[in-house]
């Protein structure tokens, strides 16, 4: 099996149990909970969850308590939030709680983003890519944890940085498999 198969799959596995241990255990009180993103493709290349809850009855209240809830956890060791409901920031990012801890778990260091919301903030693109990237071959979920990897050895893959993944999903779909041809594409 190519290596960074095996990488994805210790990965997926890891983050499975990061969940099942304490994530889904702690979030199930707060509303309708969906992982997505690299994980729920079994794309992981580095350790990183994305996770959607979403709550009719969501207010600040409910935010704060989740907050607590989280920085309590002796396995985070660093806690960044956002309240973009009451004080949106940027064009183009969605309505609600953003809220990422570093969870210390397993032989890595997790970065959760979850985003806390009501139905009618949530655009449901956690998981947009899930019927195109259903069928890949193993061709080419080597080529896009392969161009993951080009990227972040370049330090210009993740939020808030040149790419993130939907970029690498978009590229590959394309047929474009080197960090020049996404640079290309991302020019157009």
């Amino acid at each position: 099996m190519h290596p960074l198969l095996i990488k994805q799959d210790n990965l997926h596995s890891e983050a499975t149990e990061l969940l099942e241990e304490i994530i889904y255990p702690l979030l199930k009180d707060f509303g309708e909970i969906n992982v997505g993103g690299s994980y729920s493709y079994k794309l992981l290349s580095q350790p990183d969850i994305d996770v959607d809850i979403i709550n009719p009855n969501l207010n600040k209240e409910s935010y704060v308590s989740l907050c607590s809830k989280l920085i309590s956890l002796p396995e985070v060791s660093k806690f960044q939030t956002n309240d973009r409901v009451n004080y949106p920031q940027t064009q183009g990012r969605p309505t609600g709680y953003w809220i990422s801890p570093t969870i210390n778990f397993g032989k890595n260091v997790w970065k959760l983003d979850i985003w806390f919301q009501k139905p009618e903030w949530s655009k449901g693109e956690t998981n947009r890519y899930s019927q195109k990237l259903a069928s890949l071959i193993e061709e080419d979920r080597i080529s896009i944890l392969s161009l993951k990897e080009a990227l972040i050895s370049e330090g210009v893959y993740g939020v808030g940085k040149e790419f993130q993944s939907v970029d690498v999903y978009d590229a590959i779909l394309q047929g474009v498999k080197t960090v020049d041809g996404l640079r290309g594409i991302a020019k157009t």
